[in-house]
């Protein structure tokens, strides 16, 4: 894939270093590309990021900016949706607009500022509601088949679950609330098995059922802190970032099963899976760095390369088709990896 036009090409050394698979340094300065989002001069603390297949736009809430982008994988073309959040300055990812989620032609954006979801219509792009939590917001998911929207609020230790309504002004009508002791850290929503997943801040994964709201499984990840999760859809299989520089793929059809583990940088938090590929990249915030992995139908994690990337870039996004942006908070920008940059070996 080409990189757009209107991508600015990185002067620093970012990706400017390759790690071979047999572990050595090399030369090796891949086709990279930075996106600079408005407003983002003096950093922007990014977290969540998601591309939507619905709307065909990679979704980056952009913090203490106050605005929702919305990306093109394929010009690179954004779209500004603003004043979805009051708050700005420069700050960490616990301000302002951090999750998002489509459903039902609808954006649902949490605002961890004013503990609320804004629901934006993307035909407009503008603010058509406002819903209330009951705590801070981190993860927002759409449940596709129950019409809701699920929010998970750690610092409450809960999922705060909604149905959704699309009438002339939709609106969220909400419903049950799962508690999680110990968590929960990241969702993702397996529509096929009718489950979502979610972690404990340590050592285990849950399966919560889509129909019911209560917690089904619990599994042993070895994760001392686990962080991201992400999954392959054709396969099933679960993938889990360990803070301390390691990700696990399991097999949820298997109570959870322990199928491979890989080594990555430093400080992993958010993970992605590109199904185009059938890569697994994995960005170490502390090591400044992302690992790439692929996966075999197996399951089985191999290394492929590691690229520098930059300073707290903790956050990943796939569109599923090759193209893959990780987060530079303190530059306010996303750094753009191309498929073919990576070599298979």
């Amino acid at each position: 894939m080409g990189m757009p036009g209107s991508f600015r090409k990185l002067l620093s050394p970012l990706f400017a270093l390759a790690l071979t698979c047999n572990g050595a340094w090399a030369a090796s300065p891949p086709s990279a590309a930075a996106i600079a989002i408005p407003g983002g001069e003096h950093g922007i603390g990014f977290d969540d990021m998601v591309y939507s297949p619905e709307l065909r736009r990679f979704i980056i809430p952009a913090g203490q900016t106050g605005n929702l982008v919305l990306i093109s994988p394929g010009s690179g073309a954004l779209t500004v949706i603003a004043h979805v959040s009051d708050t700005t300055g420069a700050a960490g990812h616990g301000k302002g607009i951090t999750s998002a989620a489509v459903g039902l032609g609808y954006i649902f954006a949490g605002n961890r500022s004013a503990q609320e979801i804004a629901i934006i219509d993307p035909r407009t792009n503008h603010v058509v509601a406002r819903q209330p939590l009951a705590a801070a917001p981190d993860y927002v998911r759409y449940v596709n088949a129950q019409r809701e929207l699920w929010v998970t609020e750690p610092g409450a230790e809960q999922i705060q679950v909604f149905q959704v309504h699309a009438d002339d002004t939709p609106r969220l009508e909400p419903g049950d609330t799962i508690h999680v002791p110990g968590g929960p850290e990241s969702l993702v929503i397996d529509d096929r098995r009718g489950v979502a997943y979610t972690n404990l801040w340590s050592n285990e994964t849950l399966s919560i059922g889509l129909v019911g709201h209560r917690i089904v499984s619990h599994w042993p990840n070895t994760c001392t802190a686990a962080r991201g999760l992400a999954m392959a859809p054709r396969t099933g299989l679960l993938f889990v970032g360990c803070k301390e520089g390691k990700v696990i793929s399991m097999d949820p059809s298997d109570n959870g099963t322990i199928l491979s583990t890989a080594t990555a940088g430093n400080g992993v938090d958010i993970i992605a899976f590109d199904t185009s590929t059938n890569r697994l990249y994995v960005p170490g915030a502390h090591s400044g760095t992302l690992t790439v992995l692929s996966v075999a139908p197996s399951g089985r994690l191999k290394p492929q390369a590691s690229y520098r990337t930059a300073v707290n870039a903790h956050c990943i996004v796939s569109d599923g088709n090759g193209t893959v942006y990780v987060c530079d908070p303190h530059q306010g920008r996303l750094l753009v990896i191309a498929p073919q940059t990576i070599s298979n070996h």
